[in-house]
């Protein structure tokens, strides 16, 4: 029996051109049979789709890991199919997601008199979202992204009676529009100057040449841009946060599926990011600050839904900004782990609900101290020079892990510092030897993700490091004065500023109905809810 299992997985592995192509007509049909259980509206179909798509990427990671990536031909008048590591861990994740979404919505709209339209574009969106994650053509994949956008844009008018939906929904339109005019251009860009869309071919052109002129590096601007607009970044991402009249899986699928796209996409790029540091740049300062502001406006917020779509726009912001560093292998667990946690948060919304209530039965009796902070921030730094020290991670040779490392840092100094408000410092012990382990396991999965997909091998400029950073740091000190003096001059300043996003959507609102006016059917108690805010702009 054993023999027979060595045999078959020695002539699995003996023709690298049989299996890429059979990966690659199998890839092509998962699509297929979504668009088949759309047309039957057959939920049984289409959950079997989504396992079936787990387990072809379940063994394209293992094609991959004995042959190392390639591209297969399904057929001539077919797309290549690009079977890689981000292919397949990207497919593996949207199977699964698709899979667990299917399987919530059928009891969620059970009854419902949409549920066969629901259906429909669901299994729709998830198709283009499969064509998008293997593809090896640009084109291909800038034209499935667009059909993606179209395909979510119904979903999240499902309900066509609420105002605040569709208000929501046209300012994503508008926006995704916008973005899809800059991936075509950045296309035709790279299709005149370099002569191929084929992605394999672009990354070996471009890793070649060593000044690849600035229609390229406009190119990638162009990407950037597309990515930034599409991933909800200020002052753009007032959209993500309005859409939450949609039904709780649509919510789930955007905000842990669709909204990643654009990280994906510029990791699929990375090459060409490499050779324009404009670009990278410019993901820098935006990632940073959408990822700063961002954080503070959460600490305003009451609503669990609300809370999460800003959480989302923070984490879009960290991801950007990754890339900018040239940090890729962060970025795909980032991506990963983001993602898992936020369809979990949004489809048991309703135990995180209960669960702030039990937190909120027994609040804290005092603040901890300075030295206790102090104290638990030692312990914490601790963990992290640990876990450089046994993973082998260089801090010289990577200067961006300086910059994790504050992040890592701020993350489990809460962890540490907050059992001083009431069990003092044995439990604060105790708990120094669990960040110790989180950040251990940290540290594993950055260097396991650090080799199925390499980072820069150019190290970031000074400038980005250095703005990164003075965006955490800034951050951390002005979290750290908000919560420890919560009656201070600058918490009663910022506070109905950040309740209010800083006004930021407000003005995108109104430059979004100047430029394509919609009309919202609503009642009067419905008008007032939506046009209070914009009448309030100057107010707190």
């Amino acid at each position: 029996m054993l023999g027979n299992v060595v045999d078959f997985i020695s002539a699995f592995t003996h023709s690298t051109l049989s299996v890429s192509s059979l990966l690659a007509q199998l890839t092509l049909a998962l699509p297929v049979l979504l668009v088949i259980a759309a047309a039957l509206t057959s939920w049984r179909l289409a959950q079997r789709s989504a396992l079936l798509a787990m387990v072809i990427a379940f063994c394209s990671l293992v094609s991959v890991g004995f042959h190392g990536a390639v591209v297969g031909v399904a057929s001539e008048w077919l797309p290549t199919v690009k079977i890689d590591v981000l292919s397949g861990l990207m497919l593996a994740l949207t199977g699964f997601l698709a899979w667990v979404i299917l399987c919530y919505s059928k009891n969620y709209l059970a009854g419902d008199q949409g549920v066969s339209r629901y259906l429909r574009w669901l299994c729709l969106t998830v198709a283009t979202v499969w064509l998008l994650v293997t593809s090896n053509n640009l084109l291909f994949i800038c034209l499935s992204w667009t059909a993606s956008s179209l395909a979510l844009h119904q979903l999240l008018v499902f309900y066509k009676d609420r105002p605040a939906a569709r208000m929501a929904a046209h300012k994503k339109f508008l926006i995704s529009r916008a973005a899809d005019v800059l991936t075509f251009a950045g296309c035709l860009i790279l299709y005149l100057h370099l002569d191929t869309l084929e992605i394999d071919g672009l990354m070996h052109i471009l890793a070649q040449s060593h000044q690849p002129g600035r229609w390229v590096q406009m190119a990638a601007l162009l990407f950037v841009s597309s990515a930034i607009l599409k991933c909800a970044q200020l002052p753009l991402h007032g959209w993500l946060l309005q859409v939450m009249e949609a039904p709780t899986p649509v919510s789930a699928l955007l905000h842990a599926g669709i909204v990643n796209i654009g990280g994906f996409i510029l990791l699929r790029l990375s090459g060409l990011l490499e050779v324009a540091p404009t670009a990278q740049l410019v993901l820098v300062i935006v990632g940073s600050v959408t990822a700063a502001l961002a954080a503070l406006v959460m600490m305003t917020r009451i609503s669990v839904k609300v809370m999460l779509a800003w959480s989302t726009c923070a984490q879009m912001g960290f991801m950007l900004l990754e890339i900018g560093l040239g940090a890729y292998s962060l970025a795909l667990l980032h991506l990963l782990a983001h993602s898992l946690y936020k369809a979990h948060a949004f489809l048991n919304a309703g135990e995180t609900v209960s669960r702030q209530r039990m937190l909120g039965i027994a609040p804290a009796t005092h603040m901890p101290s300075l030295v206790q902070i102090l104290f638990a921030l030692v312990g914490v730094a601790i963990a992290v020079v640990l876990t450089s020290v046994l993973n082998g991670l260089d801090p010289y040779g990577e200067p961006v892990l300086w910059l994790f490392a504050l992040v890592l840092v701020s993350s489990l100094l809460p962890l540490v510092s907050s059992p001083f408000e009431s069990r003092g410092w044995s439990q604060v012990m105790v708990l120094i030897g669990y960040a110790i382990a989180l950040s251990l396991v940290y540290g594993v999965w950055h260097v396991i993700f650090g080799r199925l997909l390499p980072s820069s091998e150019i190290p970031p400029s000074p400038l980005r490091i250095g703005f990164a950073m003075l965006c955490q740091l800034s951050l951390l000190l002005t979290q750290f004065i908000v919560l420890h003096r919560p009656q201070g001059d600058l918490s009663r300043w910022l506070h109905p500023r950040a309740f209010a996003g800083f006004h930021l959507d407000e003005f995108v609102t109104h430059l979004t109905l100047k430029i394509w006016p919609t009309q919202l059917l609503m009642t009067p108690p419905q008008a007032l809810r939506i046009t209070t805010p914009l009448l309030n702009k100057k107010g707190s």
